[in-house]
């Protein structure tokens, strides 16, 4: 038998696989036509501004009774994960970059260790000649020293020698002449002065 017009009355499955996908394109066809418009794209829009003005509410409601409901079960809520979430990532970041600074400095040190090393060996001679001019130094500052004192002592010995002769002639002239007490009177004498002052 033949077919007529893709129909094949042997196989009825086959027809209506047929005309199903050719339902199915015209559809898709004129589905895509509308949602391509402008319209359809400003009736989704105020379909869905409606939709959740109308459901704000609501989801506030549910935010605050899941909030709350967590609170009471001792579990973290979205807002406390995301926070954690985001602390989490920043020590990670700051982890990366202590570590990349780590390597640069142990690199540093790997290439500036033989430089390093070299200038502490020249600044330990450094200090040891320095340590040993100023020993000498200090040698001949106390020598200075001890001849300043023997200068000091001979200078205290020349004054001391200066000041004795001017001090002797001094304490002569200073020194008062004693003059003896007279003795006292006698009976015989008392006896004399009454009289002379009775006459």
């Amino acid at each position: 038998m033949g077919q007529k017009n893709g129909f094949d009355p042997n196989d009825p499955i086959g027809n209506l696989r047929k005309a199903r996908d050719a339902t199915l394109d015209a559809w898709a066809k004129a589905m895509i036509d509308l949602v391509n418009t402008e319209t359809f794209a400003r009736w989704v829009g105020a379909t869905l501004d409606s939709y959740l003005i109308a459901s704000a509410p609501l989801q506030n409601l549910i935010n605050t009774s899941m909030k709350t409901s967590l609170a009471r079960l001792n579990l973290p809520s979205r807002e406390e994960l995301t926070t954690l979430a985001r602390r989490v990532t920043n020590i990670e970041m700051r982890l990366d970059d202590i570590e990349i600074k780590l390597d640069q400095l142990a690199h540093a040190l790997r290439t500036q260790t033989p430089v390093i090393v070299e200038m502490l060996t020249e600044q330990l001679e450094q200090n040891k000649q320095e340590g040993a001019e100023l020993n000498g130094m200090e040698q001949r500052l106390a020598a200075l020293d001890h001849k300043a004192d023997q200068m000091l002592q001979l200078i205290e010995r020349l004054q001391h020698a200066a000041l004795v002769p001017e001090e002797a002639p001094q304490k002569r002239r200073k020194a008062p002449r004693q003059i003896p007490p007279p003795d006292p009177p006698t009976p015989e004498e008392v006896k004399e002065d009454h009289a002379i002052e009775g006459f």
